[in-house]
């Protein structure tokens, strides 16, 4: 067991100005970068996606006709986006200029937009539907006395293509007024947008403007679609569609999905959403790839496509949340992208020579039969993690050369490859990483584990032999590499040198545990990481952007670290900073600057890798495992028990399905339960019972049970499979 630490002293003065060390910590969204703020609406699993884009006063969708299924697969190319039609209320002809979003019913993959006006209230709501994505316009006048006019401006930009029919030929009956047709750069004929609804469609060359009349206090809706492949022919039928029933059956998919997957319990509504909205995003970014795959995608534009990084944290998250089916299928294509020599960075993909991929594809392989205990499974990828070790052996061979009698710094290592995460060598993309390493010695190891589970002795034997001296060699040039800065040392990203960003040198505790969690290099390096922090929190320089935030790794490197180390209260600070550096939507970009509304966001404006690793850490607040133990609430904030019962239902853990609740009373008092099924139980049980104002636990009502921690735990070695217990406080 790790003892616990203390982040920084810096860190810990920038949490407390942010909202003071007791006091309630909240969701605000207070470090959102600058508009637009986005949003990905599709059905589950679709390539019908749809970019929607937020800004004062009007949205955006924008889209391409492409999908995936015409790309080369698993590549760093794919579709780009062709088409953007622009969305502005008109209420008594004034256009509107401020506006609000949040998701639709707090968490769904969609938008509500809500629109100022002194009478008329406007609501936007925007989701994927199956045939299209649905705009649900609704007006209702506020005003008593007087009847007000409402429109919506929807056009492309440019005034060039997006043709209204109507307008070329008014003549025609048949020409519609209510559409606007591509006329350029596309099939001619292809719809672009169609509106119903409208009392008026005024005849415009390039601008749908559906027009109504609200007599006072009256609601009516205008409706939008953008099918997703429908042509002028097929208005009448679009015209005839009930978009009302369409629009809450595309909320039904994915309330029924969701429904499906694991139960959290906490009091903090803008936490609890950000855990669902993340988990309904990992099906946002996956679509179908050549060759009957589900490809998990790292973004929605620029990062359009699959890798073996960001979808494995994104399958762990399933697996943890109950939907294994979904989990496995989402990152098939990742593990059947092998060379014919065992090498697991495919190099014909986008991680070619990046040697992370085995430690990756391995981690989720075993975390995905940790939770299931489909051996069927782990029979099958074991081949793969087999042939992956033992051509990284065959690849380290290459740098076990001695030079004038010595050992160099990065003897035993893999070969220079790609770097990635902003690591550099010198000024150069390729390099002898140390992060990449950490991975692929973590790959062996798990081959190792995954033999000794399927009996395999003789692959075990030779594989452990391997992983033994490549761990060796690795441990030594980290601690030969480190740099020695103000009395303490830290992991650089290349040996010696300094520079190139922080991302990945916590991979060494968690999750590899390469070196112990309490390791001066551990320490150190979570000092270095949290030597410059944001105004709002979050660490300087974990990614590509010197000056900048990669808000995700705060939480997936540094969080889960601190977490594993024992220090939840750190754990729960970085995720509400990592929250509200998102934007009201709960997306993030990939990186921005640090300022409150930043104008400068590079990557994908809608990333995976921060969504995935708020989800991760949520649940790894609420449930934790390490090694032989099982931790509950080990990071929950201290508020929340204040607030509400602590807990979940349908948590899948290495010990199997897990339900508990912790609740405290008026009297101060913490009732609990806990109930394990499926899986073998674990050798001890922590239950952290967090609480503000240094109150502790004082006694508990089961003889079982020991008070941990300095009252800040309960422990029962060997427990039941079921526990309820009382524990005053003091």
């Amino acid at each position: 067991m790790a003892p616990r630490y203390l982040i920084s002293a810096l860190a810990v003065s920038v949490f407390s100005c942010a909202w003071g060390a007791e006091a309630t910590p909240r969701v605000d969204f207070g470090y959102a970068f600058g508009t637009p703020h986005r949003i990905t609406v599709a059905p589950p699993d679709s390539g019908d996606k749809t970019l929607v884009d937020c800004e004062p006063g009007k949205i955006t969708l924008s889209w391409s006709n492409d999908t995936l299924m015409s790309f080369p697969v698993a590549n760093f190319f794919g579709p780009q986006t062709q088409w953007k039609l622009v969305f502005q209320p008109v209420i008594d002809g004034q256009k509107a200029e401020k506006s609000s979003w949040s998701r639709v019913d707090g968490w769904l993959p969609g938008l509500r937009a809500e629109f100022s006006h002194t009478s008329v209230q406007t609501i936007l709501e925007v989701l994927g539907g199956q045939r299209g994505t649905i705009l649900r316009v609704t007006f209702t006048n506020q005003d008593t006395q007087a009847s007000h006019r409402a429109a919506v401006d929807c056009g492309v930009p440019g005034n060039w293509r997006g043709v209204m029919p109507g307008f070329v030929d008014p003549g025609l009956v048949e020409n519609a007024r209510d559409a606007l047709i591509a006329g350029w750069m596309a099939r001619a004929d292809r719809v672009l947008v169609a509106a119903v609804g409208g009392d008026e469609y005024p005849l415009a060359a390039n601008v749908l403007s559906p027009t109504i009349t609200l007599r006072p206090g009256e609601s009516r809706v205008i409706w939008f679609v953008r099918p997703y492949r429908s042509y002028e022919s097929m208005l009448p039928e679009l015209r005839r569609r009930d978009w009302a029933m369409e629009f809450e059956e595309a909320k039904t998919v994915w309330e029924k999905l969701i429904g499906r997957a694991a139960r959290i319990q906490l009091a903090d509504e803008g936490v609890r959403r950000a855990y669902y909205a993340g988990l309904a995003d990992i099906f946002i970014m996956r679509e179908p790839l050549p060759g009957e795959y589900i490809g998990t995608l790292a973004g929605t534009e620029l990062y359009r496509s699959t890798n073996p990084v960001e979808p494995a944290i994104a399958g762990i998250c399933l697996d943890q949340a109950g939907l294994s089916m979904e989990a496995a299928d989402g990152y098939r294509i990742a593990l059947d992208l092998q060379n014919f020599d065992g090498c697991w960075s495919a190099s014909n993909g986008w991680v070619r020579t990046g040697w992370m991929a085995s430690g990756f594809k391995s981690w989720f392989i075993m975390e995905h039969y940790r939770m299931t205990q489909d051996r069927g499974y782990l029979e099958t990828a074991f081949p793969k993690m087999l042939a992956s070790s033992r051509w990284q052996e065959h690849a380290r061979r290459r740098t076990r050369q001695l030079v004038d009698g010595k050992k160099p710094v990065n003897y035993g290592l893999l070969p220079r490859g790609m770097g990635d995460g902003g690591l550099k060598n010198d000024d150069s993309f390729y390099g002898v990483y140390i992060p990449h390493n950490i991975w692929a010695v973590y790959a062996d190891a798990l081959t190792v584990e995954a033999a000794k589970i399927l009996g395999r002795s003789e692959e075990e034997a030779e594989i452990r032999a391997n992983h033994e001296v490549a761990r060796r060699d690795l441990i030594d040039t980290i601690r030969r590499g480190a740099i020695e800065e103000d009395g303490y040392k830290w992991i650089p990203a290349t040996a010696g040198k300094t520079s190139g960003s922080r991302w990945g040198a916590l991979y060494s505790a968690f999750p590899t545990r390469l070196l112990a969690a309490d390791d001066p290099l551990v320490t150190g390096s979570i000092r270095k990481m949290e030597s410059k922090i944001s105004p709002g929190g979050i660490p300087i320089h974990l990614g590509w952007m010197e000056d900048g935030l990669w808000v995700a790794i705060s939480l997936d490197n540094l969080a889960e670290t601190l977490l594993l180390r024992g220090d939840g209260d750190a754990a729960a600070r970085y995720l509400y900073a990592a929250l509200n550096h998102g934007t009201p939507l709960y997306t993030w970009c990939e990186e921005r600057s640090p300022e409150p509304g930043a104008a400068k966001a590079i990557g994908d404006r809608q990333h995976l890798w921060t969504p995935i690793s708020v989800v991760r850490l949520i649940r790894d607040c609420l449930l934790f495992e390490d090694g032989d133990t099982l931790h509950l609430g080990r990071g929950v904030d201290r508020s929340w028990l204040k607030r509400g019962p602590v807990g979940g239902t349908g948590l899948k853990s290495h010990f199997g399905t897990v339900n508990y609740s912790l609740t405290q009373g008026a009297d101060g008092r913490i009732s609990g339960t806990v109930a394990l099924a499926g899986g073998k139980l674990p050798g001890s049980l922590r239950v952290h019972v967090r609480l503000p104002d240094g109150r502790k636990i004082a006694s508990v009502n089961d003889p079982n049970a020991r008070i941990m921690e300095g009252g800040e735990a309960i422990e029962w070695a060997n427990p039941k499979a079921k526990l309820t217990f009382v524990a005053t406080t003091r």
